[in-house]
């Protein structure tokens, strides 16, 4: 049930906000909606399937985002994949776990973006990533739902300097979808040095452009190219 109603959740947002919105949008757009208020980790939790609403909220999201009730509410074993009459939830699913799939088996940090820079999909690989990390943004951890270009503009220090370079590749190929773009960056953890290599693409999905961020480390290549 708890993937059924992150699926239908998504699905509504993007039909009402063309996108999936961040966790501080989804959050304050809620709450004009709902007497009892959530939070942006709330929110988060939400969109990435962690958790799901007591009936009181869910019944708020139904209403507003027109969830499709009888899809959330079926228990798994009232589920007849083959039987169940089509509709885009369930296609949206389908396509959802194949593109998730195939983005988990792949080792490289991945993630998806849309064209305002907000991450649509991330694979295992980049989740435990962010989830080793501590939050470098108000919205919590860098996967679905956060501003991956917001982030990047925000970033000081040591590695500000390559986080504008990324941010700045992101945007011209936002504007010429195009074009590839590759950066070997540093990011040292203490007591052991880390190299990445990034790479950006874009693919058309419909008539949406969405890009690709793929991070691979190479250190143990570029350790070998420093000897």
């Amino acid at each position: 049930m708890l993937e059924r109603f992150s699926i239908a959740l998504r699905s509504g947002l993007v039909d009402k906000f063309s996108r999936i919105p961040t966790a501080q949008k989804f959050s304050d757009e809620f709450n004009l909606r709902s007497v009892n208020p959530i939070t942006r980790e709330t929110a988060r939790k939400w969109i990435n399937g962690i958790t799901m609403p007591e009936s009181e909220r869910l019944l708020v999201l139904i209403q507003w985002l027109s969830l499709n009730a009888d899809y959330v509410y079926l228990t798994s074993t009232e589920v007849d994949v083959e039987n169940y009459p089509p509709n885009k939830i369930q296609l949206l699913r389908q396509r959802e776990f194949f593109a998730r799939n195939a983005l988990n088996s792949a080792s490289p940090r991945i993630a998806i973006i849309d064209k305002l820079g907000i991450i649509i999909l991330v694979n295992t690989a980049w989740r435990l990533a962010a989830n080793r990390n501590p939050p470098l943004h108000k919205d919590g951890f860098i996967c679905e739902g956060a501003n991956y270009l917001e982030i990047l503009d925000q970033v000081k220090g040591d590695e500000e300097k390559n986080a504008k370079i990324m941010a700045s590749d992101i945007r011209e190929l936002i504007r010429n979808p195009g074009k590839k773009f590759v950066l070997k960056y540093p990011c040292h953890a203490p007591g052991k040095k880390h190299w990445f290599l990034a790479e950006l693409s874009s693919f058309n999905e419909g008539k949406e452009t969405c890009l690709i961020i793929s991070h691979q480390e190479i250190s143990e290549l570029q350790f070998l190219a420093d000897i």
